[in-house]
């Protein structure tokens, strides 16, 4: 038989399905809370106590009882059937009645000044709680899009009375809102929240430096360190020998001059910063990372749209030699490693089975240099 405090644990988990059925205008009340039927091998000092406590609770709950004649105890006052006969009282032994109130008034103001997000408070109208703070901006935002399903603007430039920020800290959620709202005008194919509802996005940033002058000179380029948009990148027309992609960026400021070879700062985003870079096809590239899922990931995933990319301080060896400067790590189930060497997939399991990360600049900055000419072939000198 159930205590008070596990009938309490029971119905809470029942408020998100009473919450919907509010929306629906379903009744669900009286709502039965099963609570168990005493069992004949209970110690019957614990079973009088849990009955009594039972009849004691103060709760808003209706218990209804029944003398039974049983075998081994002889004729008792049993619990047979625990309700509550409304929302507002279920609301009330939850600690919930004003959530509730706060519920109803939100779900009226969505219906009347966004129609169109009825199906989603028809199926989700429990969420509603979890973002009572911000719901009036949430239909804000959701009305707007009613009006104009495709903005074609940045997010700050909606004119709403909201923060500058307040649809990308909200994503997740309006998103849910959204493909409700917007329908068919959704683009389903987009990989970003901006690009699903029709919004602009400024477009990543590809840093790189020339690491020999004279490369930066047969190319025209005037400024040896610097950042462009990610497609204007993809669109040039270089002839690039070599290229050098690293996730640090102290790394990156201090690698030393190398012939015929530009570095590109890749800031953990280096796979999806160069995917469209088909000039990159006939250069020789390498790629730093740390040693950790993450930086495996990456380089797989380069490997996706390069499949000639090389590693260089991220094999079995590497990872011998300097695990000692390793520090603890963290899992991301999300990351996929594939087209890894077996020397770098035996260091990447050793990596998982800490999991360590092996953080690029933790190796000495001699050491480092070395392997790297050494990736780009032995003949390789500085200019």
């Amino acid at each position: 038989m159930l205590k008070p405090a596990e009938i309490l644990e029971a119905a809470l988990r029942k408020w998100p399905g009473v919450l919907r059925a509010e929306a629906n205008g379903e009744n669900l009340f009286p709502l039965r809370i099963p609570i168990g039927r005493p069992r004949p091998t209970a110690d019957f000092a614990v079973l009088r106590t849990e009955i009594e406590l039972l009849a004691a609770a103060s709760y808003k709950w209706r218990v209804d009882w029944d003398e039974i004649e049983t075998r081994k105890w002889g004729r008792q006052r049993w619990p047979i059937k625990l309700e509550f006969e409304s929302i507002e009282h279920l609301a009330e032994t939850l600690s919930r009645s004003n959530e509730l109130e706060s519920f109803r008034a939100a779900l009226q103001e969505a219906r009347q000044r966004c129609p169109s997000l009825e199906p989603w408070l028809r199926c989700k109208a429990h969420r509603i709680v979890e973002h009572l703070a911000d719901w009036d901006g949430l239909i804000a935002v959701c009305s707007h899009f009613e009006i104009q399903p495709r903005p074609y603007c940045y997010p700050r430039q909606i004119s709403l009375r909201l923060g500058t920020k307040f649809i990308e800290e909200h994503s997740a959620i309006l998103r849910e809102m959204l493909d409700v709202v917007v329908g068919e005008h959704a683009d389903t194919s987009a990989a970003t929240f901006a690009g699903r509802f029709h919004l602009l996005l400024e477009p990543a940033a590809v840093r790189f430096r020339f690491l020999d002058p004279a490369l930066q000179i047969r190319n025209g380029w005037p400024v040896v360190d610097c950042s462009v948009p990610a497609p204007s990148f993809a669109g040039l027309h270089w002839e690039i020998p070599r290229v050098l992609v690293v996730e640090n960026r102290d790394v990156f400021l201090c690698l030393p001059e190398i012939a015929e070879t530009l570095a590109v700062f890749g800031s953990g985003k280096a796979s999806s910063l160069l995917h469209g870079c088909r000039w990159l096809e006939a250069s020789e590239v390498v790629y730093w990372g740390d040693c950790d899922e993450a930086g495996y990931g990456i380089l797989s995933n380069l490997r996706l749209s390069f499949p000639r990319v090389q590693s260089v301080l991220m094999d079995e060896n590497a990872w011998t030699k300097w695990k000692h400067l390793a520090v603890p790590g963290k899992r991301d189930s999300s990351v996929k490693h594939i087209g890894l060497t077996a020397s770098e997939q035996a260091a990447l399991d050793s990596v998982l089975a800490g999991p360590w990360m092996l953080e690029q600049e933790r190796i000495p900055l001699a050491e480092a240099e070395a392997a790297v000419m050494a990736a780009f072939g032995s003949n390789i000198q500085a200019p």
